[in-house]
């Protein structure tokens, strides 16, 4: 399998447990990316995590002493405008639950955010919840307005001492409350990663994509038609999963997919 590495020309890179840990850079990130730079192959940092606009996660990376342009992103927040302005084109009045960094790029994008007659609600990972707005979704839902959610993690990984719930439990909140069905979107939704080749001009059968998760992750590049590496600690040690899940690779981190690479 790992000369399939040859013919890649795009790497699509989940963020949290594959790149970083939290706040914390892993140590074979950084030369991992100048691999991929030294030989002209591109590579896209495909994230689930919609509570960060992309100019928050350049931030981010800047900080962790990775420099990144708005280009190297496609996260969750881009592909649900993509989807909705492929797929609903006449909904442009939105009630979201969502970060205002979040909100300001729905706007950015064409959409407006209506809190009384919205075409859709559209939940995302709103770390600045308010109940009363909760109540206003559900209410919106059971009067039959379309939801969607910008992915289904239902946790955020983080390296400090809590634990993060995250879109896609307050998503099984809000269906269990209304008896509605959320349309959800993200990983492993093959079409972000589709869109995210599209939007680089790479054939998908000629990407990898690389992440810790396999029901998102590995999912995602699995049913787009992507080459898939499965980031593990103890990669012999990995459960037997559906061929559907099942990745190509698994590396203990980027360090040894470089010499995968390296040895192709």
């Amino acid at each position: 399998m790992p000369k399939q590495l040859q013919q890649i020309r795009r790497v699509f890179l989940d963020m949290d447990g594959t790149i970083y840990h939290g706040d914390t850079l892993f140590p074979t990130t950084a030369p991992f990316l100048d691999f991929l730079a030294e030989r002209g192959i591109g590579y896209t940092f495909l994230s689930n995590n919609s509570s960060f606009s992309t100019e928050e996660y350049i931030g981010k990376l800047s900080r962790m002493g990775i420099a990144a342009a708005a280009e190297n992103f496609y996260i969750s927040t881009d592909y649900t405008i993509d989807y909705l302005k492929r797929h609903h084109p006449g909904f442009r009045k939105l009630y979201l639950l969502a970060m205002p960094r979040i909100r300001a790029e729905f706007e950015a994008a064409g959409f407006t955010v209506d809190e009384t007659h919205p075409d859709a609600v559209v939940v995302a990972f709103d770390r600045g919840l308010v109940y009363a707005r909760i109540c206003r979704a559900a209410w919106l839902l059971k009067q039959g307005v379309p939801g969607f959610a910008t992915h289904p993690d239902l946790f955020c990984p983080t390296d400090r001492p809590t634990w993060l719930p995250d879109c896609g439990a307050l998503t099984r909140m809000l269906e269990a409350a209304t008896g509605a069905k959320l349309k959800i979107l993200g990983k492993p939704d093959p079409g972000m990663l589709e869109e995210a080749a599209a939007r680089s001009g790479v054939p998908v059968e000629r990407t990898l994509m690389v992440g810790d998760r396999l029901a998102t992750d590995i999912a995602a590049g699995r049913r787009a038609g992507a080459l898939t590496c499965h980031v593990t600690p103890e990669p012999e040690a990995a459960p037997d999963v559906p061929p559907e899940l099942a990745p190509q690779m698994r590396v203990r981190n980027l360090g040894e997919l470089k010499e995968l690479w390296l040895n192709a």
